[in-house]
């Protein structure tokens, strides 16, 4: 027989779960989470805390602190586990897991169970593909030691734990964050973790190649202005945004509404190279009160950019959201 009603599948490709306008979650009655491991994963990016500092001076107020953010998106469990591991660490009185040692046995019962438990809490994490909390609690409790000496992996901090383990918690959460479009947590996480197979992410697959948008013909790193490689005071003038092109001997990097050069953020269509300011480039897409939004390249090549269409498909965070767009001709 047919249900009565058909199921419904709901799922966003930026966060699963919806919130109320009192920013309580939403619970859907007829649905089921298809990967309830990632509910709320970009709000959890935004709220966990990993680092004390003068608001959270200690590893405790961490713990409890998001525990906090877990009891606001109703995941009980997590938050239990939270509030559990701020009683082991303010019964162990410890700041740091290296302070247990392993060649004496720890006289304090909260420290002789807190390496155990950790590791207990980190498995079933994993087991249930939680791989976020797997790694906000490596980098609250610094389960990862940097390398010392002459060794060239990073020291774990709890018995029985692989490097390779840890690391590919690591690496698949780095990967869902950029996914959901989360590039600022993603690097911020990238330049903390103390292994260095983690850290070295930061050194790759960051080449951009750039072509002349005149004539087409590839960049070389070294065409700059003439001012290139000349002391100015005490900064050396490199790699500047007044470059030209040697085969045609036109300036790149101009912008292509008010043909100055773009010092600050600059925006480009992938389909005929023209770009420039972000503000202009969302003032001639998305129009304004004088004129009409516009679909054509400004500089007259006849290609259909849609800049405005592929900066939507991000999400909107706070800088964006209160940019306004600056009268064309005022170059930054």
């Amino acid at each position: 027989r047919e249900p009565r009603q058909a199921p419904e599948l709901l799922f966003s490709v930026a966060d699963q779960g919806d919130l109320d306008e009192f920013g309580a979650p939403l619970t859907h009655s007829m649905s089921v989470a298809v990967a309830p491991e990632v509910t709320h994963l970009s709000r959890f990016a935004d709220s966990y805390r990993f680092y004390t500092d003068t608001d959270f001076p200690s590893k405790v107020d961490l713990c409890v602190h998001n525990s906090m953010v877990a009891d606001g998106l109703e995941f009980d469990s997590l938050a239990h586990m939270w509030r559990m591991l701020a009683s082991l660490l303010e019964g162990a009185g410890l700041e740091s897991l290296s302070q247990i040692g392993n060649s004496t046995m720890p006289t304090n019962p909260m420290a002789f169970i807190l390496l155990p438990t950790l590791h207990k809490l980190l498995l079933e994490r994993a087991d249930a593909g939680d791989c976020q909390s797997c790694v906000a609690l490596c980098e609250v409790c610094g389960i990862v030691a940097p390398p010392s000496g002459s060794e060239q992996q990073p020291q774990i901090l709890i018995p029985d734990l692989s490097i390779e383990l840890v690391r590919e918690w690591y690496l698949n959460y780095i990967d869902l964050l950029q996914q959901m479009c989360l590039f600022s947590h993603a690097a911020a996480l990238i330049g903390s973790c103390s292994d260095p197979a983690v850290g070295a992410l930061n050194q790759q697959s960051t080449t951009i190649h750039e072509s002349c948008p005149s004539c087409g013909k590839p960049l070389d790193s070294t065409a700059t202005s003439d001012n290139a490689g000349k002391d100015d005071g005490d900064v050396k003038v490199g790699l500047s945004t007044q470059r030209v092109c040697k085969r045609c001997r036109k300036q790149v990097g101009l912008c292509f509404l008010c043909h100055q050069v773009v010092k600050g953020m600059y925006v480009w269509c992938p389909g005929c190279g023209h770009g420039g300011h972000l503000q202009h480039a969302l003032e001639w897409f998305g129009g304004t009160e004088e004129q009409p939004p516009q679909e054509l390249c400004p500089t007259g090549c006849g290609h259909r950019c849609n800049l405005l269409q592929r900066l939507r498909a991000f999400p909107e965070d706070a800088q964006t959201a209160s940019m306004t767009c600056i009268p064309i001709g005022g170059g930054e």
